[in-house]
Protein backbone atom coordinates (compact mmCIF):
# COMPACT_ATOMS: atom_id res chain seq x y z
CA UNK A 1 0.00 0.00 0.00
CA UNK A 2 1.55 3.30 -0.75
CA UNK A 3 2.06 6.11 1.55
CA UNK A 4 -0.47 8.35 -0.56
CA UNK A 5 -3.26 5.70 0.18
CA UNK A 6 -2.12 4.94 3.60
CA UNK A 7 -2.64 8.43 4.75
CA UNK A 8 -5.62 8.92 3.00
CA UNK A 9 -7.39 6.02 4.70
CA UNK A 10 -6.56 7.76 7.76
CA UNK A 11 -8.64 10.48 7.02
CA UNK A 12 -11.47 8.60 6.14
CA UNK A 13 -10.82 6.20 9.64
CA UNK A 14 -10.87 9.93 11.35
CA UNK A 15 -13.68 11.99 9.21
CA UNK A 16 -16.16 9.39 7.75
CA UNK A 17 -19.08 10.38 10.31
CA UNK A 18 -18.50 13.68 8.43
CA UNK A 19 -17.97 12.54 5.13
CA UNK A 20 -21.79 10.78 5.35
CA UNK A 21 -23.05 13.78 6.82
CA UNK A 22 -21.96 15.86 4.25
CA UNK A 23 -22.97 13.86 0.94
CA UNK A 24 -26.58 14.29 2.89
CA UNK A 25 -26.44 17.76 3.39
CA UNK A 26 -25.27 17.70 -0.53
CA UNK A 27 -28.16 15.85 -1.83
CA UNK A 28 -30.74 17.87 0.12
CA UNK A 29 -29.46 21.16 -1.39
CA UNK A 30 -31.34 19.63 -5.05
CA UNK A 31 -32.90 16.58 -4.24
CA UNK A 32 -34.52 16.22 -7.94
CA UNK A 33 -31.15 16.22 -8.85
CA UNK A 34 -29.64 14.02 -6.58
CA UNK A 35 -32.96 11.36 -7.14
CA UNK A 36 -31.75 11.35 -10.89
CA UNK A 37 -28.39 10.78 -9.89
CA UNK A 38 -29.12 7.68 -8.28
CA UNK A 39 -31.78 6.70 -10.85
CA UNK A 40 -28.73 6.59 -12.91
CA UNK A 41 -26.36 4.43 -11.06
CA UNK A 42 -29.28 1.81 -10.38
CA UNK A 43 -30.13 1.47 -13.61
CA UNK A 44 -26.32 0.95 -14.32
CA UNK A 45 -25.89 -1.67 -12.26
CA UNK A 46 -29.05 -3.24 -12.96
CA UNK A 47 -27.86 -3.76 -16.53
CA UNK A 48 -24.60 -5.25 -15.70
CA UNK A 49 -24.66 -6.55 -12.39
CA UNK A 50 -28.29 -7.50 -13.14
CA UNK A 51 -27.03 -10.02 -16.09
CA UNK A 52 -25.85 -12.46 -12.86
CA UNK A 53 -27.83 -15.90 -12.47
CA UNK A 54 -29.86 -15.31 -9.23
CA UNK A 55 -28.17 -15.38 -6.04
CA UNK A 56 -25.04 -14.72 -7.81
CA UNK A 57 -21.72 -13.85 -4.92
CA UNK A 58 -21.19 -10.05 -5.40
CA UNK A 59 -18.39 -8.29 -3.07
CA UNK A 60 -18.51 -4.27 -3.04
CA UNK A 61 -14.89 -2.69 -2.16
CA UNK A 62 -15.32 0.51 -0.21
CA UNK A 63 -19.06 0.44 0.40
CA UNK A 64 -19.52 3.97 2.37
CA UNK A 65 -22.95 4.25 3.34
CA UNK A 66 -24.10 1.13 1.56
CA UNK A 67 -26.54 2.06 -0.60
CA UNK A 68 -24.85 0.18 -3.34
CA UNK A 69 -24.83 -3.02 -1.75
CA UNK A 70 -28.27 -2.82 -0.52
CA UNK A 71 -29.57 -2.25 -3.72
CA UNK A 72 -27.64 -5.01 -4.97
CA UNK A 73 -28.80 -6.97 -3.00
CA UNK A 74 -32.33 -6.26 -3.88
CA UNK A 75 -32.07 -7.41 -7.17
CA UNK A 76 -31.34 -10.52 -5.93
CA UNK A 77 -27.82 -11.36 -5.22
CA UNK A 78 -25.70 -12.48 -2.20
CA UNK A 79 -23.44 -9.01 -1.68
CA UNK A 80 -20.33 -9.25 0.63
CA UNK A 81 -19.93 -5.52 1.42
CA UNK A 82 -17.07 -4.02 2.94
CA UNK A 83 -14.69 -0.61 4.08
CA UNK A 84 -12.00 0.44 6.60
CA UNK A 85 -13.29 3.06 8.53
CA UNK A 86 -15.44 1.96 11.48
CA UNK A 87 -18.32 4.53 10.75
CA UNK A 88 -18.88 3.51 7.26
CA UNK A 89 -18.67 -0.25 8.45
CA UNK A 90 -21.20 0.77 11.19
CA UNK A 91 -23.32 2.82 8.57
CA UNK A 92 -23.46 -0.35 6.08
CA UNK A 93 -23.97 -2.85 8.76
CA UNK A 94 -27.30 -0.94 10.13
CA UNK A 95 -28.78 -1.49 6.47
CA UNK A 96 -28.69 -5.20 7.66
CA UNK A 97 -26.20 -6.21 5.11
CA UNK A 98 -22.81 -8.55 5.19
CA UNK A 99 -20.36 -6.63 5.98
CA UNK A 100 -16.44 -7.47 6.61
CA UNK A 101 -13.53 -4.97 7.28
CA UNK A 102 -11.50 -4.94 4.58
CA UNK A 103 -8.49 -3.33 2.46
CA UNK A 104 -8.13 -4.44 -1.52
CA UNK A 105 -4.36 -3.60 -1.02
CA UNK A 106 -3.53 -5.93 2.33
CA UNK A 107 -5.98 -8.14 2.94
CA UNK A 108 -6.73 -11.53 0.88
CA UNK A 109 -9.96 -12.69 -0.93
CA UNK A 110 -10.84 -16.02 0.50
CA UNK A 111 -13.98 -16.88 -1.89
CA UNK A 112 -14.78 -16.28 -5.56
CA UNK A 113 -16.95 -13.75 -7.01
CA UNK A 114 -19.26 -13.45 -10.22
CA UNK A 115 -18.73 -9.45 -9.53
CA UNK A 116 -16.72 -7.10 -7.89
CA UNK A 117 -17.96 -3.80 -7.79
CA UNK A 118 -16.07 -0.54 -6.69
CA UNK A 119 -17.79 3.29 -6.88
CA UNK A 120 -15.25 5.95 -6.23
CA UNK A 121 -12.55 4.02 -4.62
CA UNK A 122 -9.36 3.95 -7.29
CA UNK A 123 -10.09 7.91 -6.78
CA UNK A 124 -7.25 7.69 -4.37
CA UNK A 125 -5.16 4.92 -5.29
CA UNK A 126 -1.80 5.46 -7.34
CA UNK A 127 -1.19 3.63 -10.55
CA UNK A 128 0.65 0.79 -8.78
CA UNK A 129 -2.32 0.57 -6.24
CA UNK A 130 -4.69 0.26 -8.99
CA UNK A 131 -2.74 -2.28 -10.77
CA UNK A 132 -2.23 -4.50 -7.51
CA UNK A 133 -5.92 -4.40 -6.85
CA UNK A 134 -7.02 -5.04 -10.67
CA UNK A 135 -4.66 -8.10 -10.23
CA UNK A 136 -5.96 -9.27 -7.03
CA UNK A 137 -9.92 -8.82 -8.23
CA UNK A 138 -8.80 -10.46 -11.31
CA UNK A 139 -7.65 -13.70 -9.29
CA UNK A 140 -10.97 -13.49 -6.98
CA UNK A 141 -13.42 -13.63 -10.12
CA UNK A 142 -15.24 -16.77 -10.85
CA UNK A 143 -14.42 -17.51 -15.11
CA UNK A 144 -16.62 -14.44 -17.06
CA UNK A 145 -16.86 -12.79 -13.80
CA UNK A 146 -17.19 -9.19 -13.74
CA UNK A 147 -14.99 -6.06 -12.51
CA UNK A 148 -16.72 -2.74 -12.20
CA UNK A 149 -15.09 0.63 -11.20
CA UNK A 150 -14.53 4.07 -12.30
CA UNK A 151 -11.63 6.54 -12.11
CA UNK A 152 -11.58 10.32 -12.52
CA UNK A 153 -10.77 11.42 -16.24
CA UNK A 154 -6.97 13.08 -16.66
CA UNK A 155 -8.24 15.07 -19.51
CA UNK A 156 -10.70 16.96 -16.72
CA UNK A 157 -7.79 17.95 -14.55
CA UNK A 158 -4.66 20.29 -14.92
CA UNK A 159 -1.86 17.55 -12.70
CA UNK A 160 -1.88 14.01 -12.85
CA UNK A 161 -2.43 13.72 -8.93
CA UNK A 162 -2.78 15.96 -6.00
CA UNK A 163 -4.03 16.40 -2.42
CA UNK A 164 -7.13 18.40 -2.22
CA UNK A 165 -9.96 18.53 -0.19
CA UNK A 166 -13.25 19.48 -2.04
CA UNK A 167 -16.03 21.81 -1.53
CA UNK A 168 -18.99 19.78 -2.35
CA UNK A 169 -20.23 16.49 -0.80
CA UNK A 170 -17.05 14.95 -1.41
CA UNK A 171 -15.65 17.53 1.75
CA UNK A 172 -14.23 16.41 4.70
CA UNK A 173 -11.69 18.96 6.27
CA UNK A 174 -9.15 17.27 5.75
CA UNK A 175 -7.04 16.80 2.13
CA UNK A 176 -6.82 13.63 0.47
CA UNK A 177 -4.90 12.00 -2.06
CA UNK A 178 -6.51 11.70 -5.64
CA UNK A 179 -4.98 10.29 -8.72
CA UNK A 180 -6.16 10.79 -12.32
CA UNK A 181 -6.17 8.58 -15.44
CA UNK A 182 -6.30 8.79 -18.92
CA UNK A 183 -8.12 6.17 -20.73
CA UNK A 184 -5.16 5.18 -22.71
CA UNK A 185 -3.00 4.70 -19.72
CA UNK A 186 -5.74 2.15 -17.92
CA UNK A 187 -6.54 0.59 -20.73
CA UNK A 188 -2.83 -0.53 -21.16
CA UNK A 189 -2.70 -1.80 -17.62
CA UNK A 190 -6.30 -3.58 -18.20
CA UNK A 191 -5.62 -5.49 -21.32
CA UNK A 192 -1.79 -6.56 -20.12
CA UNK A 193 -3.42 -8.21 -16.91
CA UNK A 194 -5.92 -10.21 -18.93
CA UNK A 195 -9.38 -8.65 -18.74
CA UNK A 196 -11.61 -8.14 -21.54
CA UNK A 197 -13.24 -4.40 -21.38
CA UNK A 198 -16.72 -5.20 -21.87
CA UNK A 199 -18.22 -2.24 -21.63
CA UNK A 200 -17.16 1.12 -21.13
CA UNK A 201 -18.42 5.01 -21.21
CA UNK A 202 -17.57 8.73 -19.60
CA UNK A 203 -20.12 10.50 -17.09
CA UNK A 204 -20.75 13.10 -15.04
CA UNK A 205 -19.26 16.71 -15.18
CA UNK A 206 -19.76 19.88 -17.29
CA UNK A 207 -19.49 18.14 -20.18
CA UNK A 208 -20.19 14.20 -19.56
CA UNK A 209 -16.49 13.26 -19.22
CA UNK A 210 -15.61 13.50 -15.51
CA UNK A 211 -15.68 9.74 -14.94
CA UNK A 212 -13.98 6.74 -16.90
CA UNK A 213 -16.42 3.67 -16.11
CA UNK A 214 -15.37 0.44 -16.75
CA UNK A 215 -17.06 -3.09 -16.86
CA UNK A 216 -14.56 -5.71 -17.07
CA UNK A 217 -14.65 -9.20 -17.69
CA UNK A 218 -12.17 -12.06 -17.03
Amino acid sequence: MSIENENTLEVYDEKAKTYLLTGIEHDNLNPEKAKQKRERLEKFIRKNIGTLPNGAKVFEIGSADGTNAKYIEKLGYKITASDIAEDFINSVKSKGLNTIKFNILENEFTEKYYAVFCWRVFVHFTKNDVLKALKKVYDALENDGLFIFNVINRETRDVDEEWVDFPNEYHMGAKRYYKYFSEEELNEIIINIGYKINNFHKEGGENNNKWLVYVLKK
